[in-house]
């Protein structure tokens, strides 16, 4: 199944929790005008284009964050207004009345009996007297020691998301922050491995943080890779490329590209993304990812890359490589 861009995946008891999630997402991602409005009237082709991709965006995300009892209820859905509208309509719960006692100020709704005795009133405290750090004061202190002894007691911290990392896990902080591979490896070994794939407001995993930010840390992708083979086995999401695609379009991704295109399957490598790991791979002159492929699927060569180019087409190739492909 393709990672969900919310954390919540919606079934018919979390409606309220998975719209706000979704509503916040299609807020930053400039797609909530599509939920609620119908597309402009226009003769304009570009605005109209651009509408329809936007659309397009907003009802993936959707489908994507459906479970399959509420799936089909939008599954003949042609626009994103028509699928929020259907789930709305149908799992949507009418408002409850209201507390009598809602606008009124806590001395009112709820006097306090009358203290005919001289016991004085209790001091307030302040709401972090007598209180245990939590979990994410942990992480964001980086205590890394009370980390993994809270993972170590409660494996289900490790989904918890936290907003100072853009509502990623505690992996995601740590990567961001570039620590050690002990203590990266050491949160892995106590989280879930479903907990990997947790995604932040911007979609990522936190091996997408990992190759973006550090393409050089291959041996942290490798182990990640190892807990969860949904990394290499599973389509990527919409507008996002294979793990090891990714990996071989960075410059310094070479080492990172070779370990993850170790452990990619060859039936979960399209031929699109196969293809442009022959170009990148002689782009950056890294042939031995593109002349493996190239053994195993010589017409490999002649196929469209998912960016539209066939790698014999537009690579200077050399003339040892011509001869090779014709072996």
């Amino acid at each position: 199944m393709a990672t969900t861009v919310v954390h919540t995946v919606l079934n018919r008891k979390n409606y309220d929790d998975w719209s706000y999630q979704i509503e916040t997402y299609m807020l930053a991602k400039d797609l909530l005008d599509v939920l609620h409005q119908v597309p402009p009237i226009t003769e304009n082709e570009e605005v109209s284009k651009a509408w329809k991709k936007k659309d397009a965006k907003a009802l993936y995300a959707i489908w994507n964050s459906c479970g399959d009892d509420t799936y089909s209820l939008i599954k003949r859905a042609t626009t994103a207004k028509q699928a929020w509208d259907a789930l709305s309509d149908e799992l949507k719960k009418p408002s409850e009345p209201s507390d009598e006692n809602e606008k009124k100020s806590v001395l009112h709704a709820y006097p306090p009996p009358i203290d005919h005795g001289t016991t004085p009133p209790l001091a307030r405290k302040s709401w972090t007297e007598d209180r245990d750090p939590t979990f994410a004061e942990y992480v964001k202190s980086d205590d890394w020691g009370n980390v993994i002894n809270c993972l170590r007691k409660n494996s289900q911290a490790g989904s918890e998301t936290l907003p100072f990392v853009r509502s990623g896990t505690v992996l995601h902080y740590a990567i961001q922050k570039n620590c050690s591979v002990r203590i990266i490896q050491q949160l892995m070994e106590k989280m879930e491995e479903e907990h990997l794939d947790i995604t932040d407001d911007d979609g990522l995993t936190a091996l997408h943080l990992l190759i973006r930010d550090y393409p050089e840390r291959f041996e942290i992708a490798e182990s990640m890779v190892k807990k969860n083979n949904r990394f290499v086995t599973n389509s990527p999401p919409l507008f996002l490329v294979p793990f090891v695609v990714e990996a071989q379009e960075k410059p310094n991704g070479e080492m990172m590209a070779r370990s993850l295109y170790s452990l990619t399957p060859a039936e979960a490598l399209e031929v699109p993304y196969a293809a442009r790991l022959i170009t990148l791979g002689f782009n950056f002159n890294r042939p031995d990812i593109a002349l493996d492929l190239i053994q195993h699927y010589p017409k490999l060569v002649m196929a469209i890359d998912c960016n539209g180019n066939i790698p014999l087409v537009t690579l200077a190739i050399p003339i040892p490589l011509i001869y090779l492909i014709h072996l």
